[in-house]
């Protein structure tokens, strides 16, 4: 199987795993929908340098991470990987979010990680 081949999957594999949509990874990328759909979807895609960083850097991965197997892909989630998922979907959507903002938040669940056992 070609790298390109894999690109899909293993972007699909990571945006699930982030709890990320198709429509949220296309806004925070500035790429279509339609683009991020048909990427997932089709093995033969043509796709440019200056889209997989895009990507990346939405997803808040490098470039290499699109292109290895992970390993998440294709295999249920155990209930230490879903709430992992959890975690990295917590810090993806910290670290979307304004510099204010994020560190608001972290001192908040920070405040309320300090009275919790």
């Amino acid at each position: 199987m070609t790298v390109i081949a894999d690109i899909g999957d293993n972007m699909r594999a990571i945006r699930k795993h982030l709890g990320v949509t198709q429509e949220r990874l296309a806004e925070l990328s500035g790429l279509s929908v339609n683009f991020i759909s048909r990427l997932e979807r089709t093995s033969d895609q043509n796709v440019s340098l200056k889209s997989l960083k895009r990507i990346a850097a939405a997803l808040q991965i490098s470039i290499t991470q699109l292109l290895e197997n992970t390993d998440f892909n294709n295999n249920e989630p155990s209930e230490v990987q879903t709430n992992f998922s959890k975690i990295d979907q917590l810090c993806f959507e910290l670290k979307s979010k304004d510099p204010k903002t994020a560190i608001e938040l972290t001192d908040s669940f920070l405040r309320i990680l300090k009275y919790t056992k």
